[in-house]
């Protein structure tokens, strides 16, 4: 696998980082609504993707990305300072649990870890990195709840299940849930994913679902407009 991973505006130096870019990070980075949002949050960034492709949707926004991990923290910081917005983007190495935080963010995004320990006893990096505990969890939606200005957007993928934890128990507490899209892998198959968005206000829930393969395999029209702005490569003539 490259080390470089192309979008049509910006590259993703992704060699020592634990995460590599893929469906989760592109789902979410192309459907978070980044209007009117001047001032964002990136917790657990990564190499960094979410935040480039909010800042290539959003001219304006400044955004904050907090990495605990130094290889991805590394990584990030070059994608940052070689994409087109290397003024607008910064990273902080750090716990964002510990974090000193000078403001509050109309924008708070993240991919976060979403396997509870327990789960699995797997010592693959990649997957370790993808592993918390319920307390640690429960801890995150404080911190967002802190974070997030008044008329502000948080967004977040998670599995299904997951999906149902939140739900079920109301982490997120005084948020409400303002848009659900429900990810399906292939036709025919079950809810993978869920990628929510929340805020301070009560709305009717926008819910919708996208496949993102047919049958045969190909990518689905619905996958590919959603990400032709950032996808380097034409999806539509990439086989199963």
């Amino acid at each position: 696998m490259s080390s470089i991973f192309r979008f049509k505006k910006f590259e993703i130096l992704q060699e020592h980082s634990a995460l590599k870019v893929g469906t989760d990070a592109m789902l979410l980075g192309a459907l978070i609504d980044t209007n009117q949002a001047s001032h964002g949050l990136d917790l657990g960034s990564g190499t960094g993707v979410l935040s480039l492709m909010v800042a290539q949707q959003n001219e304006s926004i400044c955004i904050d990305a907090i990495e605990e991990h130094a290889e991805s923290y590394s990584e990030c910081k070059w994608n940052f300072q070689n994409s087109p917005w290397q003024n607008r983007l910064e990273v902080h190495k750090g716990n964002y649990f510990s974090f000193s935080f000078q403001r509050k963010y109309d924008l708070i995004f993240s991919n976060p870890p979403f396997y509870f320990e327990k789960e699995s006893h797997t010592k693959s990096n990649n997957l370790t990195s993808k592993h918390t505990t319920k307390e640690d969890f429960d801890r995150f939606a404080s911190l967002v709840i802190s974070q997030l200005s008044n008329e502000g957007k948080f967004w977040i993928i998670v599995p299904f299940n997951l999906y149902e934890y939140i739900v079920y128990y109301s982490i997120f507490k005084s948020l409400f849930i303002n848009c659900l899209v429900f990810i399906i892998p292939k036709q025919n198959k079950n809810i993978t994913r869920v990628v929510m968005c929340f805020s301070f206000y009560e709305t009717v829930i926008d819910k919708s679902e996208i496949i993102l393969r047919n049958m045969d395999g190909l990518y689905t029209d619905a996958y590919v407009d959603l990400t032709k702005a950032y996808h380097y490569n034409n999806l539509k003539e990439l086989g199963t």
